[in-house]
């Protein structure tokens, strides 16, 4: 009977997320999201912040607000990231989401211009393209 719970206590030890099964803790990437706005894309999570999430779609570097947001869904997250339909989430949920942003430091205004002119761009895009 030892044996048996010491076997179920080691194998609950590999239930969930690993670094070894979740791309963000590979590399310095943010998450890659598919998300659903007034059209669905894939896009990589930059920066988490009260408003909304800005983003990297195709090489621009994009705002959306929550409120635009109908479902988001992160690659390899086991547990929804508490962000959709069109509402505000907690702010638990931010911080949670905020760990697997390329920036969960948060951008400073310096480091978001180095990335805004290096994708050929002069301030965040909209929610749209």
């Amino acid at each position: 009977m030892v044996i048996l719970i010491a076997a179920g206590v080691l194998n609950a030890c590999h239930y969930g997320t690993t670094v070894k099964t979740f791309p963000p803790a590979q590399g310095s990437k943010g998450a890659i999201a598919d998300i659903a706005t007034d059209r669905s894309f894939k896009a990589e999570l930059i920066d988490v912040r009260d408003v909304g999430i800005v983003i990297q779609e195709d090489r621009k570097l994009r705002l959306l607000p929550y409120t635009s947001i109908v479902s988001f869904d992160v690659h390899g997250m086991k547990s929804p990231p508490g962000i959709g339909r069109r509402q505000m989430p907690s702010p638990g949920a931010r911080d949670d989401l905020r760990l697997v942003s390329r920036f969960p430091q948060g951008l400073t205004p310096e480091l978001l211009q180095k990335l805004l002119d290096v994708n050929g761009q002069t301030a965040l895009a909209g929610e749209n393209p």
